[in-house]
């Protein structure tokens, strides 16, 4: 019974520790259901609510309902009305749309007069999968908009044969016409290999100085916040832009992946984009009071945010409000869009200066809080 005896003493102590600590309490209780709860919204496979643009030249009661056929089925989202195919090719460029609709004037009547109607889809390729789906669903809905139409037409004719060519229409994949995978997925991967490493060195940095002690003599000493902090962002964003510098020549070299748009345009995001990362592994490692706590917090940030709401699977366009407000939380969804946006689409400076802008803000941001959550002591 003596064995059960020191067991149970061992059990009482560690549960007295666990529910004196709200902390722990919150790590075992409370952020495995948060976890699950983000990573269930943000981790779908599921191609619906594609953004869908429409150039109806047409405009008929004919046009409208093949344009209908396509929302209705829940697999596109209508959210733009162009009147010409330029203004579909800039919004898909800036990643507004997802698939581009083209109906020529004379759709109606040349459907009425039995012969093959002409219509035009683009599809963005810079998600190969989902351009793959995405393509099989809009030929299933041209193939089921033929079908209804020739019954119509059977209706209006009991007595005779009616005669439908059916439609003519042709299907652009963009950015990525040979549709292979690793043209999106090697682009998205540098973004989430920043988004790991900066904050996870700089976060232990920070928090082996706090067990240790060292810390104390750091914030007894004459250095200001902002020139402690400095200190510490700067060599970890340093390595993490050197660590980025070496994986787009792998990804250029080895995998043959083609590098379209400006050089300096992706080398300048992802200096802001590190230093905005690396900012917040150091906002994170200053709050939290122990190692471990630091390391949990960060890697839960960066992969239940970070990865799942990055837009490297889906695109956050097919995400619902609460998803798309999820991913504002971090810089990773506007910086995948600007590097495979280069990568793929040959893009430059005049399509990302908002999105340079944006996450300029999230770096001034995330270090200006860690200079205010860095803590001095008098000597």
């Amino acid at each position: 019974m003596l064995p059960l005896k020191r067991v149970r003493a061992v059990m009482r102590k560690e549960l007295r520790l666990l529910l004196r600590d709200r902390f722990y309490l919150f790590m075992a209780l409370i952020l495995p259901v948060i976890t699950l709860i983000i990573m269930g919204y943000g981790l779908t496979y599921d191609v619906k609510g594609l953004p869908l643009g429409v150039v109806d030249l047409d405009q008929s009661a004919e046009s409208r309902r093949f344009v209908e056929t396509f929302t209705v089925s829940g697999y596109f989202r209508d959210v733009m009305r162009a009147w010409s195919a330029d203004a579909l090719d800039r919004a898909m460029e800036a990643g507004r749309i997802r698939v581009g609709l083209v109906i020529p004037p004379g759709f109606a009547r040349v459907l009425d007069r039995g012969e093959p109607a002409e219509a035009q889809i683009f599809i963005d390729a810079s998600f190969s999968t989902r351009a793959e789906i995405a393509r099989g669903y809009a030929e299933a809905i041209v193939a089921h908009f033929s079908h209804e139409r020739l019954l119509a037409l059977a209706e209006r004719a009991p007595g005779g044969t009616p005669t439908l060519a059916g439609l003519d229409v042709t299907t652009r994949i963009w950015f990525n016409p040979t549709l292979e995978s690793k043209n999106f997925m090697v682009p998205g991967l540098l973004v989430i290999s920043l988004l790991f490493w900066g904050p996870l060195l700089v976060t232990l940095s920070v928090a082996r100085e706090k067990e240790t002690g060292a810390i104390l003599n750091i914030q007894t000493a004459p250095v200001a916040r902002w020139e402690y902090v400095t200190g510490k962002l700067v060599p970890y964003a340093t390595m993490s832009f050197i660590s980025f510098l070496l994986l787009v020549l792998a990804s250029v070299v080895l995998f043959q992946v083609p590098l379209k748009g400006s050089v300096g345009l992706l080398l300048m995001a992802a200096l802001v984009f590190v230093v905005a990362m690396t900012g917040l592994g150091l906002l994170v490692s200053i709050l939290a009071r122990t190692q471990v706590a630091a390391l949990l917090l960060t890697g839960t940030i960066v992969m239940a945010v970070g990865l799942f709401y990055s837009g490297w699977v889906s695109p956050v366009s097919t995400l619902d409000e609460a998803g798309r407000a999820v991913s504002r939380l971090l810089p990773t969804a506007d910086f995948m869009t600007l590097v495979r946006g280069v990568f793929l689409k040959g893009l430059g400076f005049s399509a990302y200066r908002g999105t340079l802008l944006t996450l300029s803000t999230y770096a001034v941001v995330f270090v200006f809080l860690s200079v205010v959550g860095f803590k001095k002591r008098r000597r």
